[in-house]
């Protein structure tokens, strides 16, 4: 081919035209921006590998943001709620190997923080007491306690009626009378004479294999308590027994409800039986001699009104106190972690009814005080002969009050059996080995010690 001036063609030329000859208008294009393309030379190859390296990272980042995105919310309520049916579960149950296997599958860092955390959380939105006490009782056996949650579930402990109880002073023994305080008092019991010994009260063994000996009957005081000069509140105070000391006893009045005991610098001083705690053979006890008339006088110079003699008990038999005992850390349910207490989840009170001859009684009444909220409840109805058993809030107090025939009898009265740590005698609390010696004691009364979670056992014996 040859051009208009009949030169030769040009070959470029020549080959585009060609080109556009044998090809589709679209092939052409297409042919002709591949030839742009790579025309560019090094600057069009770097375009194309760094488009090719781009596009799969951003499929990449946007598959896991959707996949992030699916976790979320509600990842965290199946927790919370596996939390909680495990919580509820063991609350029912008590079974810690089956709480922790569950909490294990949950595969979490820290359960028992989760745990109190959603305590928390549930006390802030109002959620019903029963799921908190069970998220925060599982959480405490794990470890783990705040504050806001112990706040919350601490009980309030009313104080126990007193007779002849004073407030703790560094006073000696026998001091200068000083003026009664005129708070109301339960009634006095009166004991029959038996020929039929008690048998002996213990202190917990240290050993579940060791034999207890046989005690001298002696008196403890759990708080500091008048010392009289005759048995019985008309007559004047001559000193005082303290807190946690422990005298023995010489002698009793007729009806058994003063024990004469010894002290120094007093020819006689008499404590009433329902303000300290009365241990050993008390029914080896001989009626004491020489006994001194009650007063005709008031004894103090002062214008309080002086107490009267308390009311002639009602005909009956007497139910006299043979044991009060607070349960070991392994017998609420708790274990020790070397010089630590994990505290169990059991509070109960256990009260045993026994006749004169040591044999369990059915159908006895014993009756709860704590505050407005009274509560009877008679032996052998959860089918254990001669055990009522109640729950303890804060603490009891408790006393016999109808023998199996219905008939109104006296008994004694039972104060102090109390939930809460730091109200127990740090004796009592070594006893039943929440803690080991003094250093180990103001530990765990700091920590607020196994509150809410004490239980204990009073046992009463018949007088015939």
């Amino acid at each position: 081919m040859h051009d208009a001036l009949g030169g030769a063609p040009d070959p470029s030329l020549m080959s585009h035209e060609t080109a556009r000859e044998q090809n589709p208008e679209s092939q052409y294009e297409s042919h002709m921006s591949e030839h742009r393309s790579f025309s560019r030379g090094p600057m069009g190859l770097r375009s194309f590998g760094l488009s090719s390296f781009l596009l799969p990272l951003v499929i990449i980042i946007f598959v896991a943001a959707c996949s992030s995105s699916g976790g979320g919310s509600g990842s965290a309520t199946a927790r919370e709620a596996s939390l909680r049916q495990i919580a509820a579960e063991y609350d029912r149950t008590g079974d810690l190997e089956q709480a922790q296997a569950g909490l294990d599958r949950l595969n979490l860092a820290n359960p028992g923080q989760l745990l109190v955390s959603l305590a928390e959380a549930d006390i802030a939105a109002g959620r019903a007491r029963e799921e908190i006490e069970a998220t925060a009782s599982l959480a405490e056996i794990l470890g783990a306690r705040s504050q806001k949650r112990t706040a919350y579930l601490s009980p309030t402990v009313v104080p126990a009626p007193t007779q002849d109880v004073v407030p703790p002073t560094e006073a000696p023994t026998v001091v200068v009378a000083t003026a009664e305080p005129s708070s109301p008092v339960p009634p006095s019991p009166t004991r029959v004479e038996t020929a039929t010994p008690a048998p002996t009260a213990t202190e917990p063994p240290p050993t579940a294999s060791s034999t207890p000996e046989p005690q001298e009957p002696h008196v403890i005081a759990d708080s500091n308590v008048n010392l009289r000069s005759g048995p019985g509140r008309a007559y004047p105070v001559i000193g005082q027994l303290r807190g946690g000391q422990e005298m023995p006893i010489i002698g009793r009045n007729a009806s058994g409800d003063w024990w004469q005991i010894e002290s120094a610098g007093a020819s006689q001083a008499w404590v009433a039986g329902t303000v300290v705690r009365v241990l050993g053979a008390i029914d080896t006890v001989a009626v004491a001699k020489n006994i001194p008339p009650p007063p005709t006088a008031a004894p103090q110079p002062t214008a309080a009104p002086q107490p009267t003699a308390p009311p002639a008990a009602p005909a009956g038999p007497t139910f006299s106190v043979v044991e009060k005992h607070l349960w070991t850390v392994e017998e609420i349910g708790g274990f020790h972690s070397g010089s630590s207490v994990n505290c169990g989840y059991r509070r109960e009170l256990h009260v045993r009814v026994l006749d004169a001859g040591g044999s369990p009684l059915n159908g006895v009444t014993v009756k709860a005080h704590l505050g407005e909220a009274k509560e009877e409840i008679v032996t052998g109805h959860k089918g254990v002969p001669g055990e009522a058993e109640f729950v303890l809030g804060g603490g009891q107090e408790i006393s016999i009050i109808r023998d199996v025939n219905g008939q109104n009898v006296t008994s004694d009265y039972v104060a102090g059996l109390s939930t809460t740590s730091g109200d127990i005698p740090r004796e009592v609390l070594l006893g039943a080995g929440f803690c080991t010696e003094d250093g180990t004691c103001d530990a765990f009364l700091r920590s607020n010690g196994c509150s809410g979670h004490h239980s204990w056992t009073v046992t009463f014996r018949r007088a015939y």
